[in-house]
């Protein structure tokens, strides 16, 4: 009788537990209005790539102008939210350069764009971590870190796919539009 008092309390708990759990799930890093131009880039790479470029600086430019801003109400939780949807629009980036290489879909000038960018971001995140105050960068340096492992392995990544890229359009075998791939 114990076991199923005990298993009822369980049950009771995970009734609780779960649906609380579920409600705390990570928010989209994009708006509503970025996941239209998201969606109506889908076949052309380039076009994404930059997309996700501009999204990414926007983010890197709310970081700026809240550090500017001495009286912004949780400025360093504001921080520490906007280097989480960085680093997952870098997941994000990767994701899409894997899609796209797979397919042999050409995004050459896309992964150019990102190794510029690459640099300007590694630049903008190291700033942060020097000029950032120590009691704020206490609450946001670990997501800062993870930003910072991101854009170094996006920007790797972004170079090997563009010689990879580079071979394959001397050996014609690259696709202009995604959805016109061969497979």
């Amino acid at each position: 009788m114990r076991k199923i008092q005990s298993l009822g309390w369980l049950l009771v708990l995970m009734c609780v537990v779960f649906p609380y759990s579920a409600s705390q799930q990570h928010r989209d890093p994009l708006t509503d209005s970025e996941v239209d131009q998201m969606r109506e880039a889908a076949d052309y790479p380039d076009k994404r790539l930059e997309l996700m470029i501009n999204f990414v600086r926007a983010r890197l430019f709310e970081i700026q102008d809240l550090r500017t801003d001495t009286s912004a109400k949780d400025r360093p939780k504001k921080i520490h939210d906007l280097l989480q949807d960085f680093t997952a629009l870098l997941d994000e980036i990767d994701d899409n350069m894997d899609m796209y290489g797979s397919h042999k879909t050409d995004m050459r000038k896309g992964l150019k764009l990102l190794i510029e960018a690459d640099s300007e971001w590694q630049l903008q995140l190291r700033k942060l971590k020097e000029q950032s105050p120590a009691e704020e960068l206490d609450q946001y340096s670990f997501v800062l870190t993870n930003a910072s492992d991101a854009t170094k392995d996006m920007g790797d990544d972004a170079r090997k796919e563009l010689q990879e890229q580079n071979e394959l359009a001397k050996n014609k075998k690259l696709n202009k539009v995604y959805s016109e791939r061969p497979d």
